[in-house]
């Protein structure tokens, strides 16, 4: 009897072992595109920096997360991001932002700037509560951005907070139209973003 459970626990192992070896690991990034495009400094109105995006707990994960239950989120062991999700939602926002914002010099990132003349700047934090896939079969996200103006005499302040919803219906199964859902909304959410700035009619410069 005893050595009939250690062969039939061996074939478990070598099954399972197996099985893991054969499953594959998918990789996912958005596809937004990017356009041919330049800009100087003396064409544009302000500079905008567009900042790493916060992304609450298991969301910033390489795992893609969908929500299972109302307080549970899983993220998946074999359909990761290719790369951490608060640089590529931060990279895919300075997109659509440079060309939903064709006044504004629009970077990434804090850049350290000497010139006295580019001390003064906008920035945009966003911040994630959702980003995943929920119950209904949406891709959601949602969470809120802010606006802080930076000038050498006054220091840095907030302008304006706004909270933000989307949702995008997935019609297709599978973690690739999820993907595709959450970049569509993504993309929404900035280009909602770029008409609030366009809508605050901002000159800053002499």
């Amino acid at each position: 009897m005893k050595s009939m459970i250690t062969g039939i626990f061996s074939i478990f192992l070598l099954c399972s072992c197996s099985a893991s070896l054969q499953t594959q690991t998918d990789y996912y990034q958005f596809e937004q595109p990017i356009t041919s495009a330049s800009r100087h400094v003396d064409t544009t109105v302000a500079q905008l920096r567009v900042q790493n995006v916060v992304m609450r707990g298991a969301l910033n994960n390489r795992g893609i997360a969908m929500k299972i239950q109302s307080n549970q989120v899983h993220n998946a062991n074999y359909n990761m991001w290719s790369e951490a999700p608060d640089v590529m939602l931060a990279a895919s926002a300075q997109q659509t932002l440079f060309s939903a914002l064709p006044q504004w010099m629009v970077v990434k990132g804090l850049p350290v700037i000497t010139e006295l003349d580019q001390q003064t700047f906008y920035e945009i934090e966003y911040e994630l509560h959702h980003f995943n896939g929920d119950l209904q079969g949406n891709a959601d996200i949602a969470g809120l951005w802010r606006l802080y103006f930076t000038d050498p005499q006054t220091g840095r302040r907030l302008v304006s907070i706004h909270n933000f919803t989307k949702l995008i219906k997935i019609t297709d199964d599978g973690y690739e139209a999820l993907v595709s859902g959450l970049e569509k909304a993504w993309v929404e959410v900035n280009n909602d973003v770029a008409a609030v700035i366009k809508k605050q009619n901002i000159h800053i410069k002499n």
